[in-house]
């Protein structure tokens, strides 16, 4: 029996060390999950060009080629997609060189970055996905949606916004969410418990930040933060506070 469960143990371990992701998408210490969707809203040069700068974080103990790959999920008529991973890319190319990034260590700022360009006349949004894995293992990658979005005046658009999963979950101290919005107008976050009652809650002043909700006087148990811009719930998200 004892030879039994030791076994399991280890098999175990082994799973969850080859299931463990060696890289993530992060900026300037904003930590992404994997499919998680961002919203850039950012015109960099005025000009209809919209740029989502990320990196890249090395999780392993070894050093990574990390390749860089595009996918669109869903485009507009008279806009360009291009990407930069070391180098600036054409449009036509969908998978990038490696570049190496160190053990334990992120990639460099400036060194990737997601482009969208607009034609003038146009408005809307455009999908893109993004993925980075070490060439040597294609099949142990991260991904990240990246919402380009251009907004037209008068076009009398609904807010979007993109609501990261809580972490750490379960949570004993701290819950933190990543958010990005279109739009900030009257936005807050609220803490509900399970009968529905709010606990806590935080405004948003910013359009891209991280949320953080001191949970150590809450008991424990299941509870749902709720993003509502301008009084309408956008998006909730699930997390168990355990001491």
């Amino acid at each position: 029996m004892l030879k039994k469960s030791i076994f399991t143990l280890i098999f175990l371990a082994v799973i969850g060390c080859v299931s463990a992701q060696s890289l993530r998408f992060e900026l300037n210490g904003t930590v992404y999950s994997d499919g998680e969707t961002v919203v850039c809203t950012n015109d960099l040069y005025g000009f209809g060009e919209y740029v989502q700068d990320m990196q890249i974080r090395n999780l392993t103990s070894g050093d990574l080629n990390v390749v860089v790959r595009k996918e669109v999920v869903e485009n507009l008529e008279g806009t360009t997609n291009f990407f930069c991973w070391g180098m600036c890319f054409g449009p036509d190319l969908e998978v990038s060189p490696a570049v190496p990034v160190a053990a334990n260590s992120v990639s460099a700022e400036g060194s990737l970055s997601f482009h969208v360009a607009f034609d003038e006349s146009v408005f809307g949004y455009v999908l893109m996905k993004y993925s980075a894995y070490d060439e040597r293992n294609p099949d142990d990658k991260v991904t990240i949606l990246v919402k380009f979005h251009k907004s037209g005046a008068g076009l009398n658009e609904v807010p979007t916004c993109s609501f990261g999963h809580a972490y750490p979950n379960p949570a004993s101290s701290v819950v933190r969410f990543n958010y990005v919005l279109s739009s900030t107008g009257n936005a807050v976050a609220g803490i509900y418990n399970l009968l529905g009652q709010e606990v806590m809650k935080q405004e948003l002043d910013s359009f891209q930040g991280q949320l953080s909700f001191s949970v150590a006087d809450l008991q424990e148990g299941i509870y749902f933060c709720t993003l509502l811009v301008n009084g309408k719930a956008l998006q909730t998200e699930k997390f168990v506070v355990k001491k």
